[in-house]
């Protein structure tokens, strides 16, 4: 199945269902979508590409911001076998230029007009509804057919183009609804950006399959001032937006009064992807009835390998007690496997169809049917088998700390226990090639007054006490500056730049470990 099917097929008992949401500044609504009024658009876009000559296989760029007139092309794409290449607008404009050219597209789009561009993304919207039925528009299609090709973020090099078929999307997205259950009487405040396989997956195919209502907001400010209009039972983030939200609360009303009327009081499921989530932040979501359901996967994956479980929805006595461990067993049609070096694999319906234009590329990701996640990773539960534990993420591999007296030390499991002190706003474990990690640390305010490198060395060789004694950072670096975005520090998702922190901080580090040596 494909997904335009869900609107070619669509219920006629949903017809007048509210779909989309657009909404003024101030709260009201400037228009509210029906299905039906979807599909109409969906298929003036769907014939407006065929009179440009898109047909099957022929590649369309969105260099757009979420918005209808967004899923209206995705699913106009998909109606006719077109394969939409959707890229973050947030890319550099030579991030860009070099994902326009290796697809090499017949149309490309923008949220306004480019130069020789006959329509804008926005502009789509505006398409009169053609006079051809939908059986004349649609196009034939194979389950394994391209659909979507979507770029990683180049956090590790640069942006490699992901072939995802119409099976890889579909699937995985009954997958996440089958960890999750949604309904058409949820409505979803969406802030994530389509064009990366989390929110496309999790938001805009779970949105369409279960027939529930959308709206967008442009950014973290947006979320928490249309949050109190929307009233959404469903909000999909990134670590960085939860903490984030914590830090505000915080800030502005005081840590007893952190509630779930900070999102408009009508939330059921908040989810996290993208990156690890801490454990204190967890339990503050937690403690005030929403907790956070976290699942795993990547671009290649399509993108879910593993998810948390509502409880509701544990088929099964072995999926009960992993239902919210870590990141949860993995997600139904997909297949894990952790070799003896602790790097996890997948397999399943999910995985990719390789890189574009890149076989060696997917001949070394995929091996004998293998995805290599290039992630470390353990079982949670040892004593159950491989489908019903919850894993628990410990890093990249590429990551991990080679101490020069050899010893390995993944910096992950380390940071997470570090970061769940409400003294500490952000932290990094550095050491590869030093005799002892060293550990820079971003205190809170209330850290930075009361404690003294010192006497936080003695508190983190307490809370590390389970962990080796090599492992354990000798000499900490207090960073006075803030990592954000803005200064390329961390990613959007609030993953660490890891190797420009330690580019950035290269002096220091070598300076505390001269300094122990003294």
């Amino acid at each position: 199945m494909r997904l335009a099917d869900y609107l070619l097929h669509l219920d006629v008992q949903r017809y007048d269902s509210v779909a989309w949401i657009d909404r003024n500044p101030n709260g009201s609504q400037s228009r509210a979508w029906t299905w039906i009024e979807v599909q109409r658009l969906t298929a003036a876009v769907a014939n407006y590409l065929r009179d440009r000559s898109v047909g099957p296989g022929d590649r369309v760029v969105n260099l757009g911001r979420n918005s209808l007139a967004w899923a209206a092309l995705d699913l106009a794409c998909s109606m006719i076998n077109a394969v939409h290449v959707p890229v973050d607008s947030r890319f550099s404009m030579s991030q860009q230029a070099h994902c326009i050219e290796l697809v090499n597209p017949t149309l490309v789009f923008s949220d306004s007009p480019m130069e020789g561009e006959s329509c804008g993304l926005g502009q789509l919207t505006f398409l009169p509804h053609c006079g051809l039925s939908i059986d004349q528009i649609v196009s034939p299609f194979s389950p394994n057919d391209l659909a979507n090709i979507l770029f990683t973020s180049g956090t590790t090099g640069v942006q490699k183009g992901v072939m995802l078929s119409h099976k890889n999307l579909h699937s995985n997205a009954l997958a996440k609804l089958d960890a999750m259950p949604q309904s058409h009487d949820d409505h979803r405040l969406n802030f994530l950006p389509f064009s990366h396989a989390y929110a496309r997956t999790c938001e805009l195919t779970t949105w369409l399959i279960s027939n529930s209502s959308m709206e967008v907001a442009s950014g973290f400010e947006e979320v928490l001032r249309q949050a109190e209009y929307a009233r959404a039972t469903l909000i999909n983030g990134v670590p960085v937006f939860f903490e984030s939200l914590v830090q505000k609360s915080d800030q502005t009303q005081g840590a007893r009064s952190f509630t779930r009327e900070i999102l408009g009081g009508q939330v059921r499921r908040l989810a996290s992807g993208g990156a690890t989530l801490s454990n204190g932040t967890r339990t503050r979501f937690a403690k005030i009835g929403l907790p956070i359901f976290q699942g795993y996967g990547l671009t290649e994956s399509s993108p879910v390998i593993c998810s948390n479980r509502s409880e509701g929805n544990c088929s099964s006595e072995k999926y009960r007690e992993a239902n919210l461990s870590e990141v949860g067993p993995p997600v139904r049609g997909m297949r894990i496997r952790i070799d003896e070096t602790g790097r996890l694999w997948a397999s399943g319906d999910g995985v990719m169809l390789g890189y574009w234009q890149d076989p060696e590329g997917t001949h070394a990701k995929i091996v004998d049917g293998w995805l290599d996640t290039g992630d470390l990773a353990e079982y949670v539960d040892k004593t159950k088998d491989a489908e019903s534990t919850a894993i628990r993420i410990l890093g990249r591999s590429d990551d991990t700390l080679v101490l020069s007296n050899g010893y390995k030390v993944p910096p992950l499991p380390i940071e997470q226990i570090i970061l769940a002190e409400s003294w500490v706003s952000q932290c990094l474990l550095v050491g590869t090639n030093l005799p002892f990690p060293v550990l820079i640390l971003k205190p809170t305010e209330a850290g930075r007054a009361m404690r003294l490198p010192s006497q936080m060395l003695l508190r983190i060789e307490e809370i590390l006490n389970e962990f080796p004694r090599v492992a354990i950072p000798r000499k900490i670096i207090i960073a006075d500056e803030v990592w954000t975005k803005e200064n390329g520090l961390i990613n959007f998702k609030g993953v660490l730049m890891r190797k420009k922190l330690e580019s950035y901080y290269r002096t220091r580090i070598h300076e505390a470990y001269e300094d122990q040596m003294v």
